[in-house]
């Protein structure tokens, strides 16, 4: 035994009845010197039969309780700190615990870490922000904020299981089920987990990522209204002549409106037997300030061509022309669709007017061009999204494939293109059939 001063305290040292060196601290010395003429130092020859010195019994080790002799591993975790496991009956259930778990360690399948997945969140969020365009980036927050931190906070990172995504799953349908939520925007929120928790595996947190495999909620078939091939020349007439170029693109190549908003001059290839059009980048809206807007990459993140017929490429044609009498429009990197604004009080959109030309507001053209020409047409209202759809009809009904359609489009799966407007694909697979037929009547006719 011995007192002695150490940290600011006295501290006196003993060996118990195991063998184990044992410590107690007083502030007063007279305390210490007291407690230490208490205390029965146990010697070698005392000590209890069987019981070895501390951590030479291959981790495992008894302790006396109240219902009799039980057994506790301990263990180095991934970390580096220790922990233990109490409660086993006999030790040769504590050694075989701890073998398991000492070789799930070593295979990597289990990982320490002190991070809770908010903590965790936080930290994966932050470092992304530079990588991300700024609504991306947003999306991730808004999932975040409104879902996956409400539900997983406080969930320490190695305990984050199957279980508790599938959970989190089953209490969003039910709110899908009520009509609270899209079961796209679930899914969009299980896409930016998958992500985040892809980022911990990498940085070897957790072992593997409990979100994949997740089975997505099906998503509500929903009717995508387009123009008839018979409505779309009554739509393009009604259409006023700052939009009627704009209008005629979307219908002719099937972009979204922020990438036809994106396009330059020098990206369009244009011949009087057609052209072609790359789709480089898509004109933004700040998620910050509304009224900003920005080019940024398209919504695949990669470009892609789409070829155009003779008589749009006629309608660009002499639209370029109009554009290089205007300031800057001769210019390789200027933008094609262009008008004088000013804006209306009120924030109620961006019309044409004298002066310099400005990038056109996709707000406007939604709002107030698309929804006016199709009031003077007599057709029923759908939205400008809508244009894309009728591009896609108009081809098939061409007896165009599926295949034709997603590269126009640009999807990255012919899933997509096939879920959307396979059932579209009627003149396709009718003339297929009589093909088919034919054929056969042919070949009944040889062997006749």
């Amino acid at each position: 035994m011995s007192v002695r001063w150490h940290r600011g305290g006295w501290e006196v040292r003993w060996h118990d009845e195991t063998g184990r060196r044992r410590a107690k601290r007083f502030a007063d010395e007279r305390a210490a010197h007291s407690f230490d003429d208490a205390v029965h130092e146990v010697d070698r020859g005392e000590r209890r039969p069987g019981k070895a010195a501390y951590g030479t019994r291959g981790g495992v080790y008894e302790y006396e309780t109240a219902q009799g002799t039980r057994w506790r591993y301990l263990l180095r975790r991934s970390d580096g700190r220790q922990t233990t496991k109490r409660g086993f009956t006999s030790p040769t259930a504590a050694r075989t615990a701890y073998r398991r778990a000492v070789e799930q360690v070593e295979r990597g399948e289990v990982r320490h870490t002190k991070y809770t997945f908010g903590t965790w969140w936080d930290e994966w969020l932050r470092s992304r922000k530079p990588y991300l365009e700024e609504n991306s980036w947003r999306a991730y927050d808004v999932d975040g904020r409104r879902r996956l931190l409400p539900e997983f906070a406080e969930v320490p990172l190695e305990r984050f299981d199957t279980a508790r995504v599938r959970a989190a799953m089953e209490t969003w349908a039910e709110a899908v089920a009520e009509e609270e939520i899209a079961a796209k925007t679930i899914n969009n929120t299980l896409g930016t987990l998958v992500v985040c928790l892809n980022e911990a595996v990498k940085e070897r947190l957790i072992p593997t990522n409990p979100a994949l495999g997740i089975q997505r909620l099906p998503s509500a078939h929903i009717e995508r209204d387009y123009l008839r091939l018979r409505e779309i020349p009554l739509y393009l007439d009604t259409c006023i002549p700052v939009y009627r170029p704009v209008a005629e693109t979307l219908i002719g190549t099937g972009t979204r409106i922020s990438e036809a908003l994106g396009f330059r001059i020098n990206d369009l290839e244009l011949e009087d037997t057609g052209g072609v059009i790359v789709v480089y980048r898509s004109r933004k809206r700040s998620a910050k300030q509304k009224t900003k807007t920005t080019d940024g990459s398209t919504k695949g993140d990669k470009f892609h061509p789409v070829e155009i017929g003779p008589r749009l490429s006629k309608v660009l044609q002499k639209h370029l022309e109009y554009r290089a009498t205007m300031p800057g429009g001769d210019k390789p990197t200027a933008r094609v669709f262009v008008m004088p604004v000013r804006v209306l009080k009120r924030d109620r959109g961006r019309w044409a007017s004298n002066g310099e030309p400005e990038p056109m507001d996709r707000t406007t053209v939604s709002s107030y061009w698309h929804k006016a020409a199709l009031q003077d047409a007599g057709l029923r209202d759908m939205s400008l999204h809508s244009l894309r759809h009728t591009a896609a009809a108009a081809w098939l009904a061409g007896g165009n494939s599926l295949m034709y359609v997603q590269r126009q489009l640009g999807h990255a799966d012919i899933a997509t293109t096939e879920r959307y407007y396979g059932h579209l694909e009627r003149r396709v697979l009718a003339a297929g059939a009589a093909a088919t037929e034919e054929a056969i009547d042919r070949a009944a006719r040889q062997a006749a």
